[in-house]
């Protein structure tokens, strides 16, 4: 029960960082949201254990999770680097990448994690996720955006910017 009420307080948060992760998005670049959203998530796995005896203190990582992790679930990296017409196979690769991460996590992540200490597995999936974001901040390039809106606005002359 108390698992569920994690999830459910966690949820509004979430929802509503998803709104304006958008902003954040275009405001700082692609690849330092998106790092600094893994980053954080792995800090935040690393100090569950240490929540111990206070759920109000597990609660609000459970909701730190929940917005750290908006902005890579809610990336428009596809839609920055793929074509059009393979948008449709690269949203299949992605979602693929969910499979495979979700199978690491129960198949591998598991095991490793059953002999270990609570503070041990969580410092180990912590520093995976911490690992991905440095990964992140090295091998994103963000999009030229000038460039786009002047070949968007080429096409479409009549369009209005307020920028």
């Amino acid at each position: 029960m108390q698992t569920s009420n994690l999830t459910i307080f966690s949820l509004p948060f979430g929802l509503i960082t998803t709104f304006f992760i958008s902003y954040a998005f275009e405001l700082l670049g692609r690849k330092f949201t998106i790092s600094l959203s893994y980053i954080l998530t792995g800090i935040c796995f690393i100090m569950i254990p240490y929540t111990k005896p206070y759920f109000w203190f597990l609660a609000l990582m459970r909701c730190a999770i929940g917005v750290t992790m908006a902005g890579p679930i809610s990336h428009p990296l596809i839609n920055d680097y793929v074509r059009k017409n393979s948008r449709g196979k690269a949203i299949a690769l992605n979602g693929l990448g969910s499979v495979f991460g979700e199978v690491f996590a129960m198949g591998i992540l598991l095991k490793l994690s059953k002999t270990l200490t609570y503070e041990s597995a969580f410092t180990l999936t912590g520093s995976i996720i911490i690992a991905w974001g440095i990964y992140f901040s090295i091998f994103i390039k963000n999009p030229n955006l000038i460039n786009i809106h002047k070949k968007y606005d080429k096409k479409n002359p009549t369009r209005r910017r307020s920028i």
